[in-house]
């Protein structure tokens, strides 16, 4: 009868140590996961940032001249050096 609850008071107190262990593993683990739900968090606020930079630029070089306007810029400079030319001559 002595080892048998000598053998149960090792098992309870092996027991309640895991349950100790398991406790603090849950403690410690929301802890962890809110320190990675708040480097998840900065990270998607930085990429939501850089996202907004860079649509800002690609707005920005596309609005600024387009190829078509530049053609256009070039014909009319030739046109008014040509006018310019033929008046000067005359």
């Amino acid at each position: 009868m002595q080892v048998e609850r000598r053998s149960l008071l090792n098992i309870e107190t092996r027991l309640s140590s895991v349950e100790t262990t398991l406790q603090e593993i849950l403690e410690n683990g929301d802890a962890m996961e809110s320190r990675i739900k708040d480097q998840l968090t900065d990270i998607n606020d930085e990429i939501m940032r850089n996202t907004a930079q860079v649509r800002r630029l690609k707005s920005q070089m596309i609005s600024r001249y387009k190829p078509i306007s530049i053609l256009f810029a070039i014909i009319f400079g030739l046109v008014l050096w040509v006018t310019f030319i033929s008046w000067w001559r005359i």
